[in-house]
């Protein structure tokens, strides 16, 4: 339950946080995630399935542009916050620092994939991510732990996974076409 409510509560930060550099600021911000890289799924997995992946994380959200920033230079940009909004992003930053380097390069490329869309891509995934945290709590942990399994599969696996006719009754059309939409940029290229 604890997982449930971390990854959901990460998927309404990370949303939150990305449209709250729009027009209007975000109510007061959401509780943010503890600062850990999660730990390998424990026992449970049917038929050999792969465990979880790294946790999701919004590519767009204010942290994620600050990953590659030096310390002092993050902390210039930080400033400029208000003091809720500095936590949450340190909190962001912290996790991110924490993990293996090699999981910070598949945040990284995630960012810059979603650097490079155009703008009608950028607000069709957001609006995606805004989607998934809509869903109910059950719906959203399985469209969330579908994409975490994904994304430590092969092109072909994962080509295999989303064309399978068990994918295809276990999720919704829209919740398929959230999975592939948010699967362009948060699954690392194989």
């Amino acid at each position: 339950m604890s997982r449930v409510l971390q990854v959901g509560g990460l998927l309404w930060l990370v949303a939150a946080a990305g449209f709250a550099d729009q027009k209007k600021p975000a109510n007061p911000p959401p509780r943010p995630p503890a600062a850990r890289p999660n730990p390998p799924a424990k026992g449970g997995n049917r038929g050999g399935a792969k465990a979880l992946g790294p946790r999701i994380t919004n590519p767009g959200s204010p942290a994620a542009r600050l990953y590659r920033m030096s310390p002092e230079e993050r902390e210039r940009a930080l400033e400029q916050l208000p003091p809720a909004r500095q936590q949450a992003i340190r909190n962001q930053l912290q996790y991110f620092d924490s993990l293996p380097k090699d999981q910070q390069q598949v945040m990284l490329s995630r960012t810059e994939r979603f650097a490079a869309l155009p703008p009608e891509k950028k607000r069709a995934f957001m609006q995606q991510m805004q989607a998934v945290n809509q869903l109910p709590p059950e719906r959203r942990q399985m469209v969330v732990g579908a994409l975490r399994r994904l994304q430590s599969m092969s092109d072909q696996q994962r080509s295999n996974v989303l064309n399978s006719p068990q994918f295809r009754e276990r999720f919704s059309p829209q919740e398929q076409k959230m999975i592939g939409d948010l699967s362009e940029v948060l699954l690392p290229p194989m």
